[in-house]
């Protein structure tokens, strides 16, 4: 499976990329991550790729998406093309208006309004995707998390990716 994560510098993009990664390596997946993003820390691009599979991986780059997640316009417009026909996109419904099918939620506001901090944003949608494509147990992302945010913040982050989650059960 080809994930493509995308949003703007300061979502957290890569690290819900890698946070995925090493959820379905402690699964015993094979896993390729790669990042790509602008020099900007905040508001240039930024996206995530990832391959997952139970079979050897070949290829070292995405060529095109079975799931794209789009957490800002510029990442969904710089990226959407890559979205194989018949892909899943998944969106922050406030931030992104595609000219394709879709499913999504506000992201951003369920970071704002449930945990009091849009930062955790990755996290909520890292839960929400999670809950859809059931690619990777909830437990096993739970354990990549407090392995890999920074130290102090594990809790929210956790909070903020079963709001997610819980969001991506509906």
């Amino acid at each position: 499976m080809q994930i493509r994560l995308a949003g703007i510098g300061g979502q957290g993009v890569v690290l819900a990329g890698i946070i995925l990664g090493e959820a379905a390596a402690i699964e015993g997946l094979n896993v390729i991550q790669t990042q790509d993003y602008g020099s900007q820390s905040r508001g240039g691009h930024s996206i995530a790729d990832l391959i997952i599979s139970k079979e050897p991986i070949y290829d070292l780059m995405v060529t095109k998406a079975d799931i794209l997640v789009a957490l800002a316009q510029l990442g969904y417009n710089s990226t959407k093309n890559s979205l194989r026909e018949g892909g899943l996109l998944v969106i922050d419904t406030d931030l992104v208006k595609p000219d394709r099918e879709y499913i999504g939620a506000p992201f951003t506001r369920l970071a704002e309004e449930k945990t009091g901090l849009a930062l955790t944003v990755n996290m909520v949608a890292l839960g929400y995707l999670v809950a859809k494509i059931n690619i990777v147990k909830k437990e096993s992302v739970e354990k990549a998390i407090r392995r890999r945010v920074p130290k102090g913040t594990e809790e929210i982050n956790l909070k903020a990716f079963r709001i997610g989650y819980e969001e991506g059960l509906r």
